[in-house]
């Protein structure tokens, strides 16, 4: 039976009783904080003191922090980006699961919640007559649920039933027993999956890793196709998005053009420092005698004598295996590890950060072979944004506009790929943006690139604005153009990539154009 403190009001054990439970997107932090960081998820740091569940046993939490305290998963998803996308993706799933599970299993026991909920407005004829018969028929729905039959005997007998207290009590642990079963649902689900196959996860690292052996492709190349598949893992979708990525190979403007948008940080806006290095080489450890001091690493020859005593101790072996896979383990560093490399210094003015701003021609003219080309770079974009947090925004013109965030798209995209519909379904096609047809107006665009860069809360000034396009696009009226200069004396980088041939009236009022020439496929 659930207890309560005697310092509980009514509406705090109402609380504990209706026992406010965690969103999809609050699992989801802690298994992406896993990923990013390796930290466990502590129940009762992270959410017992947070959300007051002193009294809530949560399955899918535990669950959790079982797979994430297992030293085999750690070194698998800690050891490997596209690894621990896949950990995330198809641990959520599973959670997504679990969670729908609960969902009707709480269905399922609407009748009954309403049945507790009208038994406080029984009058008392029907209380006197009906309280024994309804004891029996709760014990005998949920014995096993934690329903104490003889405590609530106890409470009725000697004329309590008259007692309102009492009433609510059994109305309590009613609703207390019901959401046990529901929960057992949970339990049960869980219990299959870790008596079972360690399921989906390793079966589609094992596949993937086939492949990207067999294609020879690298990790980073694996890691985009991954993110722009749509669906679950498959080769056949996987081929065809990796055949979008690779097109970077033939086109390495595409990697510059992200290299360029993604600039670092810089905001303190004072004159900062760079180092430009010469060259450099490794040189093998000598003796022990030219030891410069300790860094954190995982090179098992420098390792310090405090860390071996962690490994050969059996309970801390776990806690060495967790160090070595996070790179985290205190390591000697040498004088002869690395020669001096030579440096020369310059002072250069620093600039604020800011987001990305794309905009993308979505016309007749770019339709076909550019429409692969944009669809490469979008993705390279995405994932820059993705590793330097970095709002992207997606204008997509023609005879109008369409307005998208990226990161915000990704993320719908993996939620997805989980079964957690987004709140807000954004009608945006696969991978790719939708093509209005016709031809190429401007105006508007560049309406909503200047609102944006004028926003009021400044998230998106000093942005680095991208046009993918093949310039074959009218000029605008001349006060819009004559605000192309005075956005770039704030800040505002304007950057163009070109994709096709001809001339365009458009360079002077760009930073840099990037140009691909294509060759379009014959057809016989």
């Amino acid at each position: 039976m659930i207890t309560f403190s005697d310092s509980d009001n009514i509406d705090a054990i109402y609380e504990k009783i209706r026992r406010k439970r965690l969103t999809p997107h609050n699992y989801l932090h802690f298994i992406k904080q896993f990923v990013e960081t390796g930290d466990v998820v502590d129940i009762e740091k992270d959410v017992a003191v947070d959300w007051d569940w002193k009294i809530y046993y949560d399955p899918i939490l535990n669950y959790l922090q079982r797979l994430m305290s297992d030293p085999l998963i750690q070194s698998i998803v800690l050891s490997n980006k596209l690894a621990g996308q896949m950990f995330y993706e198809a641990t959520g799933r599973f959670v997504a699961e679990c969670l729908h599970a609960e969902e009707f299993a709480n269905q399922r026991s609407m009748s009954e919640r309403m049945q507790a909920g009208k038994m406080l407005e029984w009058s008392m004829q029907r209380k006197k007559d009906g309280w024994q018969s309804l004891l029996s028929e709760i014990d005998k729905m949920h014995h096993d649920d934690g329903f104490d039959l003889d405590f609530m005997k106890k409470k009725f007998v000697k004329n309590g039933w008259e007692k309102p207290e009492n009433w609510e009590l059994l109305q309590r642990e009613w609703l207390a027993a019901i959401d046990e079963r529901c929960r057992k649902e949970v339990s049960k689900k869980i219990q299959a999956k870790e008596t079972g196959t360690s399921g989906g996860f390793h079966q589609q690292l094992k596949n993937l890793n086939e492949q990207t052996r067999s294609l020879g492709i690298s990790d980073a190349e694996a890691l985009q196709a991954w993110n722009m598949m749509d669906a679950q893992w498959s080769e056949t979708e996987f081929e065809k998005k990796l055949n979008i990525v690779q097109i970077q190979n033939k086109y390495p403007q595409i990697g510059e053009v992200a290299r360029r948008m993604g600039r670092l940080p810089e905001e303190d806006g004072h004159d900062r420092l760079y180092v430009q290095t010469g060259f450099k080489h490794k040189l093998d450890h000598s003796s022990g005698s030219d030891i410069e001091g300790v860094t954190t690493g995982r090179d098992l020859n420098a390792l310090m004598p405090s860390e071996f005593a962690h490994y050969l101790d059996s309970d801390l072996e776990k806690v060495f295996l967790r160090k070595w896979v996070a790179n985290r383990l205190q390591v000697f560093r040498y004088k002869s590890e690395i020669t001096k490399p030579s440096r020369r210094l310059r002072s250069e003015r620093a600039s604020r950060r800011g987001p990305m701003i794309v905009c993308v021609d979505s016309s007749a003219s770019m339709y076909g072979v550019p429409q692969k080309i944009v669809a490469s770079l979008l993705s390279k974009l995405e994932q820059t944004a993705e590793q330097l947090k970095r709002d992207c925004f997606l204008i997509d013109f023609s005879v109008n506009i369409r307005p998208i965030e990226l990161r915000s798209r990704r993320k719908r995209k993996v939620l997805e790929r989980m079964g957690i519909k987004p709140e807000d379904n954004e009608n945006f096609e696969k991978g790719y943006f939708p093509f209005i047809g016709g031809g190429t107006d401007a105006q508007k665009m560049l309406n909503l690139t200047f609102a944006l860069l004028d926003n009021g809360d400044d998230r998106y000034m000093n942005a680095d604005v991208l046009w993918i396009t093949d310039f074959i696009i009218p000029r605008t009226p001349e006060e819009m153009m004559k605000l192309f200069k005075e956005y770039q004396r704030t800040g505002t980088r304007f950057y163009g990539f070109k994709i096709g041939i001809g001339e365009s009236i458009w360079d002077k009022y760009f930073d840099k154009i990037w140009e691909i020439h294509y060759r379009e496929p014959r057809r016989y």
